[in-house]
C-alpha cells in the first residue's frame, strides 16, 4: 500500500514539472511596446550646433606656459605645438627640437625624450615615456615630463617636472610628484627639493606626495621659494591635507603653513592664503608677519564644495565665494544634484557646471550648464551623452573670458574625442 501512495505521489510530481517545462516552452505573450527609442548621433546633438569642434582630427589641446600656445601630446610621445588666434588652431612656426633625459626616480632609471621650442625666449617642453618604450624600466609605467621655468624666488633656470599618474594625461593641470634641476640639452637631471628620509608606496617607489608642485602653485608663488608635501598625512589623503614648505637642504624642511585644505595658495602683496579646517567648516587664510587672520569664513565643510581657481562654489546653494575678497554670486535657480565639476574664468563673470546624471532608464547621461554670474544670470543648459570626456579639464581661451574648451567625443562610435569650444552670447 505504502509503495502505491510513493508512486502516485511521484507521478503528481512529474505531472507538474512537465506542466512547468511546456509552459516555459510556450511562445511568450506579445509584448505592447512604444516607440523606439532614437540613436543618438553627433549630428542631431543640440550641443554640436552650440559649439565649435577644433579637434576635428582628435587633437586635445593643451595651454602651455605661454598665452595663446597650446600643446598636444600621445602616449606614444608625438609631441606638436599649436598657436590659437581667431577663433582657431594653427601649427606653430617654432622650431622643434628633442632631447633625451633620465628620470632617477626611486632608484631606477627613466629614459623620456622631450620635444622642446624656444618661444620667444621661454623653453617650452613635454615628453612622455610609457612601459612599451622600454621594457627594462621597473616601477614606472608611464612618466609625463615638463620644463618650467623656475619660479622668481627659486632663481633663474628651469625646472623638469615629472608626474607618474596616467589618469592625469589629459589634464590640463597636473600634480608633479618630482622635481628636477634642468638645463637644456643635458641627459642627467638633479633632484630639486632634499629627499632625506623619503618614504616608500606599497607600489615600490617613492612616496608621490613627498614634494608636489602644481602648475596653478607656480603661478601663484609670486618671489616665494615654497613646495606642497602631504609627508606627514596619510597616503588616502594626498593633496587633500598638505603642508607648504621652503625649499632648503635641510633635513626637515621649514613648514610656513600646516595642515591646509587642498593646494590652493596665493602668495601677492598682502600675505599668503590657503584654506583651513575650522570646526565644521573652513576659512580662506591670510597669513602676514608669521600672523593668520581669516579673511572669508565658511560654515559648511569643504566638501560640500568645488574650487575653481581662486573661488569656491556651495554644491547645496550654488553660492560661488571669492576666496581673496570673500565677493558672492549665485549662480542661478539651477537643481544642483549631481554636480561634480566646476570651472570659472578668471575674473569670476562666465562659469561651466558639469554634473552626473542617469536618465529614466538608469543609463549615465550628462548636464552641463553654462552661466553668467553677472546680473543678466542667464544660463544654457545641455542635457545628452557624449559632451564631456572623463579625465580631461576645461580650459578658458585668451580674450574677454567667454570661450572655454573642453574635450568630447568627435565621432558617434566614442573612439575618437577632440577639443571644442563653447562662446558666451555676447549680451550674456
Amino acid at each position: 500500500m505504502k509503495s502505491k501512495v510513493i508512486a502516485l505521489i511521484l507521478a503528481v510530481i512529474a505531472a507538474g514539472f512537465a506542466a512547468a517545462y511546456f509552459a516555459t516552452r510556450r511562445s511568450p505573450e506579445p509584448q505592447v511596446t512604444g516607440t523606439e527609442p532614437e540613436v543618438f548621433s553627433l549630428n542631431t546633438s543640440g550641443y554640436s550646433r552650440s559649439v565649435k569642434t577644433l579637434g576635428e582630427n582628435g587633437e586635445i589641446f593643451l595651454p602651455t606656459d605661454k598665452e595663446g600656445l597650446y600643446f598636444t601630446a600621445t602616449l606614444d610621445n608625438k609631441i606638436a605645438f599649436y598657436t590659437y588666434s581667431g577663433g582657431a588652431f594653427a601649427p606653430a612656426s617654432y622650431k622643434v627640437q628633442k632631447t633625451e633625459v633620465k628620470l632617477n626616480a626611486s632608484n631606477v632609471e627613466v629614459p623620456v625624450t622631450v620635444s622642446y621650442i624656444d618661444a620667444g625666449g621661454l623653453t617650452v617642453g613635454y615628453g612622455v615615456f610609457t612601459s612599451d618604450m622600454n621594457k627594462d624600466v621597473k616601477l614606472y609605467d608611464y612618466a609625463f615630463v615638463k620644463i618650467a621655468k623656475k619660479a622668481p624666488g627659486y632663481g633663474e633656470g628651469y625646472w623638469l617636472l615629472a608626474d607618474f599618474d596616467k589618469n592625469n594625461f589629459y589634464k590640463a593641470e597636473k600634480v608633479y610628484s618630482e622635481i628636477y634641476n634642468y638645463k637644456t640639452g643635458d641627459e642627467s637631471v638633479s633632484a630639486a627639493v632634499s629627499q632625506n628620509t623619503r618614504m616608500i608606496e606599497k607600489s615600490g617607489t617613492y612616496r608621490q606626495d613627498w614634494t608636489m608642485l602644481t602648475d596653478e602653485f607656480i603661478r601663484n608663488l609670486g618671489d616665494k621659494n615654497y613646495f606642497l608635501s602631504s609627508r606627514y598625512y596619510t597616503q588616502d589623503e594626498r593633496g587633500k591635507r598638505t603642508d607648504v614648505m621652503e625649499w632648503s637642504s635641510a633635513y626637515r624642511p621649514k613648514i610656513i603653513a600646516k595642515d591646509i585644505i587642498g593646494t590652493w595658495f596665493v602668495s601677492d602683496k598682502d600675505g599668503l592664503h590657503y584654506l583651513k579646517k575650522d570646526g565644521k567648516g573652513f576659512n580662506s587664510v591670510t597669513k602676514k608677519d608669521d600672523k593668520e587672520k581669516k579673511s572669508v569664513k565658511f560654515e559648511d565643510s569643504y566638501d560640500n564644495y568645488l574650487r575653481s581657481g581662486n573661488f569656491v562654489i556651495n554644491k547645496n546653494t550654488g553660492t560661488v565665494t571669492n576666496l581673496l575678497t570673500g565677493d558672492k554670486a549665485e549662480a542661478g535657480d539651477i537643481n544642483l544634484n549631481g554636480l561634480s565639476y566646476f570651472s570659472i574664468n578668471k575674473d569670476g563673470t562666465k562659469a561651466v557646471l558639469v554634473f552626473e546624471e542617469k536618465d529614466v532608464s538608469g543609463t549615465p547621461t550628462q548636464k552641463i550648464v553654462y552661466c553668467s554670474l553677472d546680473s543678466s544670470g542667464n544660463t544654457e543648459t545641455f542635457e545628452e551623452p557624449m559632451m564631456i570626456e572623463d579625465g580631461t579639464d576645461l580650459v578658458w581661451l585668451p580674450g574677454n573670458g567667454s570661450s572655454v574648451m573642453s574635450v568630447r567625443p568627435v565621432t558617434d562610435s566614442g573612439d575618437k574625442a577632440g577639443s571644442v569650444v563653447y562662446t558666451f552670447a555676447q549680451n550674456s
